[in-house]
């Protein structure tokens, strides 16, 4: 088995190499769409690289899908102009994950399939192992797709390339399917991997940007990707997520164990992963943290509050009292001794003339000097776009990490829905360390401008903080609020977090999200609309969203309040 490189030091150089494995797989496929069979041809390592690297480089997402709708949605970002009256209803230019899916990762993942499945015996035997591991990005991937839009083309999709006649009217497959299909899948993949074949594999080392071909690694990556499937499941069908749980639980090499094993792929600064102009938050504005969230955080010391957000703009009674003197701030306004404020997410209080200084830039004369500040704080724009300002840093694209299993594993115990070893406050203990542990990371590898590493005492005194030390009576929405803050760039899974869990909301005991419900429900998919009649597909797709509207959640194909499958009330 290979060594995993440790994870501080593995993205450093992957930028030179991305850049030249995606160079040559390119110029090899231009040949493709004239000769099909020409695939066969190539190392299957090479089409693996392009396949992992796509699923984190479409910079269109981030900023459409996740700086303009979710994480607004979902109060992780705040405008600083505050929110207009109709952001829970916007969502244009979104569900970029869709053709990225069948327009780059799909196909070359598939390749990497084919490829192997074309190859004399003896030759595929030693592929085995490549072949598991790339059904498990693969599958994650079309988890992600069918996440928000519901029903999607999997068992039959990718096939064109490959088939006489091109198959071009794929069937759709329902999400129950899809997330049967997933779990066969990954499974599949754990007991390839787990085997002691009779030939030695051949491994895609550095052109899995991952895990470089470590086979260990993948199987706990796969076995936790089962179990976030599963999460899916809670509502639907929970003793399906039960038994699942148990399953990887008990696996022999098991799920996610520690910070080392994470699922995060480091894209150097030299790759330009990440680094896209549509990848910068602050493109069209820009944004703060939600103001019960940054309070709650200040509140309790939580070190990753100066990870996620910069300091209010007035940091001193000296710098607050010169803009009351000229203005700025209302009179009836004191100071707070708050380095760290967030923002009204309700667009009703744009309107309050007492709390205009919050959406306005505060312009004002301190010790001689003209300032131009906000009076909340603006989130880190380095740590989901390391290029902001000139930066160097690395960008952070994270899949699933410990802090997700361990807060899983809690919420699970917590719920009576796992045989799970540990105890429900020991896996929310150990998963909040180690988000606290990543996010330091993090905040050192993207090259945040205020960086400050992490004391020795500091997770320690967080734990012991009134609503983040255990309470049995509000457990469950203290793992809940905890997972929410792990998903701060990780943004689908705090949208999924809200829509299967319900937390954070409005009437929390712990961190309540502001109420905003007089401006509509929370978007929880992506809008869908019929084929025209001469769409090749038509009687497929046509099909698929007369099944999902069947589903009386599921609404109107474009009403993106509706509900996917797996998304019960």
């Amino acid at each position: 088995m290979n060594t995993l490189i440790d994870f501080k030091y593995r993205y450093a150089f992957f930028g030179l190499l991305i850049m030249t494995v995606l160079s040559c797989s390119r110029s090899d496929f231009a040949k493709l769409n004239t000769d099909p069979d020409a695939v066969l041809s190539i190392d299957p390592k090479t089409e693996l690289t392009p396949g992992e690297i796509d699923i984190h480089s479409n910079d269109f997402e981030v900023f459409y899908d996740f700086v303009r709708n979710i994480k607004p949605w979902t109060q992780i970002y705040v405008a600083t102009i505050g929110n207009s009256a109709t952001f829970q209803t916007s969502g244009g230019n979104i569900n970029n994950r869709w053709g990225n899916f069948y327009g780059g990762v799909g196909y070359n993942l598939e390749d990497v399939l084919h490829i192997i499945d074309k190859m004399p015996e003896a030759k595929r035997a030693q592929y085995q192992f490549l072949r598991a591991i790339t059904s498990i990005p693969l599958a994650y991937y079309a988890f992600y797709v069918s996440d928000a839009n519901g029903s999607i083309p999997y068992t039959q999709a990718f096939r064109a390339r490959y088939t006489i006649p091109p198959m071009l009217t794929p069937v759709y497959d329902t999400q129950q399917s899809l997330f049967d299909t997933l779990d066969t899948q990954l499974k599949a993949a754990v007991t390839e991997l787990e085997s002691s074949p009779g030939v030695t594999q051949i491994l895609p080392g550095a052109n899995d940007i991952y895990f470089q071909g470590d086979p260990v690694h993948w199987i706990k990556a796969a076995n936790s990707l089962r179990l976030k499937i599963a999460m899916r499941l809670m509502k639907r069908d929970p003793a399906k997520l039960t038994a699942i749980a148990n399953e990887v639980l008990n696996d022999q090499v098991g799920l996610i164990a520690s910070d080392a094993d994470d699922w995060v792929f480091y894209a150097s600064a030299q790759s330009n992963i990440g680094n896209g102009g549509n990848s910068n938050p602050f493109n069209q504005g820009f944004y703060s943290g939600e103001l019960n969230t940054v309070s709650f955080m200040r509140n309790t010391q939580d070190p990753r509050t100066r990870i996620f957000y910069q300091k209010s703009g007035i940091t001193s009674q000296a710098m607050f009292d010169s803009a009351k003197a000229q203005g700025a701030i209302p009179n009836s306004v004191t100071w707070d001794g708050y380095q760290y404020r967030g923002q009204y997410a309700s667009p009703a209080a744009t309107q309050d003339a007492t709390k205009s200084y919050y959406f306005n830039t505060l312009k004002f004369s301190f010790n001689g000097q003209p300032q131009s500040i906000n009076y909340t704080s603006l989130i880190q724009p380095r740590l989901v776009y390391a290029a902001y300002n000139s930066g160097t840093g690395s960008n952070v694209f994270p899949v699933i990490t410990y802090a997700d299993v361990c807060l899983m594993r809690a919420e699970l115990v917590q719920r009576g829905l796992s045989n799970d070893p540990l105890t429900a406050d020991a896996l929310y203990y150990a998963g909040i360390t180690a988000s606290i542990t990543n996010y330091d990371n993090w905040g050192n590898i993207t090259q945040l401008a205020d960086y400050t590493p992490l004391g020795a005492n500091e997770i320690s005194n967080y734990l012991a903080q009134p609503g983040v030390v255990w309470d049995p009576a509000n457990a469950l929405e203290q793992i809940c609020i905890q997972e929410y803050l792990n998903f701060f760039i990780n943004s689908n899974e705090a949208w999924a977090e809200i829509k299967r869990t319900g937390f954070p909301n409005a009437a929390g005991q712990i961190m309540p999200l502001e109420d905003v419900s007089n401006y509509g429900p929370m978007p929880r998919r992506y809008s869908v609309s019929y084929p025209s009649s001469g769409d090749l597909n038509f009687a497929n797709v046509t099909q698929a969203i007369d099944d999902m509207r069947k589903d009386p959640g599921f609404g109107d194909p474009s009403d993106i309040t509706g509900r996917v499958w797996w998304d019960m009330p």
